[in-house]
C-alpha cells in the first residue's frame, strides 16, 4: 500500500464526522487510555450499540496517529533523514493494517442494559471519604499510584510516563507529561505543572516521598494490572461504578467547587480546549474544595473558550512556553 492509499484509508475513517460526533470520541479516547476498543468492552460489559460507538472512536484515533506518522516520514525524508523516515513509514504501514483487518463484530454482553456508566454520575452516590476510604483498603503496593492520581488528577497513562514530585518550599510541585497531546489535532497540554499546599494530607505524603530522594521523585510504572485491583477494591467497598477515571473526575469537581471552573482547570486536567472540562465532575460533587491546588502551568493556552461577560476575564495559568 503506497502513502496515497493510506492516506486515502485514513480519511475515510475520520472525514465526515459531525463536532458533536469528533467530541465524543474524544471522550471515549479518554476512557480507552491507550487500550483495544475491545478490553474496554469486556472491562465494562458494554451493549451491542456502546461497542459500536468505542470501534468508530478507535478507529478514528487510529487513523489520526495513520496521518501522522506519514506526516513525520515526509519531513524526515525531505530533512534527508532516510532512517527516520523509513521508521515513521513502518509505523505508518502496522497502523494502516490495523485499520484494514477486519474484525468480528461486537455482539453485547448478555443481560446488560443499553448504554454506559457515567464515572462523573457515580460520584454523587459517594460518601465524603471515599477516596482515603479506597487508599486505606489498598495493599501498599497499590497505595502510591492511587495517591498520585488522587491528589493530581492525572490519567492513568500520564502515570506510566513519569510524574516528577518536587518540594517547593513548604509546598509540593508535581510535573505532568501530557499523555493525550496529539500535534495532529494540537490538542492536550504536552506539559503541565500544578502546585499544591504541602499541608494536604495527600500533598504532604508525596512531599515527604520527594525528601527522601534529595527533594525530588520521578514515579512511574504500568498500571494495567493495578485498575482491576482497585476497582475490586472499591466494589468490596459497596463503591458502584468506581474505577481509577473516577479520581480524575473527582479531582475535577472539587475544583469546580472552590470556583475553579476556567482555564486554570482545563491546564490542570491536560485540556487544550475549554470544551473538555464540562465533561469532568460537578461543582456540587466536590467533597475536598480543591485538595490544596494552588497553581497550575501548562504548556500552552486554552482555545475554544467562550467570549467573557463584558468587564470580566477567564483566569487562567501561566504558560511554560
Amino acid at each position: 500500500m503506497d502513502a496515497g492509499q493510506m492516506r486515502s484509508l485514513a480519511r475515510s475513517a475520520r472525514d465526515g464526522r459531525s463536532e458533536d460526533t469528533i467530541a465524543e470520541y474524544d471522550r471515549i479516547a479518554e476512557r480507552l487510555d491507550g487500550r483495544h476498543w475491545r478490553d474496554y468492552a469486556e472491562e465494562c460489559q458494554a451493549s451491542k450499540g456502546y461497542g459500536y460507538l468505542l470501534k468508530a472512536a478507535w478507529r478514528y484515533q487510529q487513523a489520526g496517529h495513520l496521518l501522522e506518522a506519514l506526516r513525520r516520514s515526509d519531513r524526515a525524508r525531505k530533512a534527508g533523514d532516510k532512517a527516520g523516515a523509513g521508521d515513521w513509514r513502518k509505523r505508518a504501514e502496522a497502523l494502516a493494517g490495523v485499520l484494514e483487518s477486519k474484525e468480528a463484530p461486537w455482539k453485547g454482553v448478555p443481560g446488560t442494559k443499553k448504554g454506559k456508566t457515567s464515572k462523573r454520575a457515580s460520584l454523587s452516590r459517594l460518601p465524603e471519604d471515599w477516596r482515603e476510604r479506597l487508599i486505606k483498603a489498598l495493599k501498599p503496593d497499590d497505595v502510591l499510584p492511587a495517591v498520585v492520581l488522587s491528589l493530581t488528577g492525572c490519567r492513568p497513562c500520564e502515570y506510566k510516563k513519569g510524574i516528577t514530585l518536587e518540594r517547593d518550599g513548604d509546598d509540593l510541585k508535581v510535573t505532568i507529561q501530557g499523555g493525550k497531546q496529539s500535534e495532529l489535532t494540537k490538542g492536550g497540554q504536552k506539559v503541565r505543572v500544578l502546585t499544591f499546599d504541602g499541608s494536604d494530607a495527600l500533598a504532604k505524603a508525596l512531599v515527604n516521598l520527594a525528601d527522601k530522594t534529595e527533594g525530588e521523585a520521578v514515579v512511574q510504572g504500568d498500571l494495567g494490572a493495578w485498575r482491576k485491583r482497585f476497582t475490586r477494591a472499591a466494589a468490596k467497598l459497596g463503591f458502584k461504578g468506581v474505577s481509577p477515571y473516577s479520581l480524575r473526575h473527582q479531582f475535577s469537581g472539587d475544583q469546580k467547587q472552590r470556583g475553579w471552573n476556567d482555564d486554570r482547570l482545563s491546564q490542570a486536567l491536560g485540556h487544550a480546549s475549554a470544551r473538555m472540562k464540562q465533561h469532568y465532575g460537578h461543582a456540587n460533587q466536590g467533597k475536598r474544595r480543591g485538595g490544596g491546588l494552588k497553581s497550575v502551568a501548562a504548556t500552552q493556552p486554552v482555545r475554544n473558550q467562550p467570549g467573557p461577560l463584558p468587564g470580566t476575564e477567564p483566569e487562567t495559568g501561566p504558560s511554560l512556553g
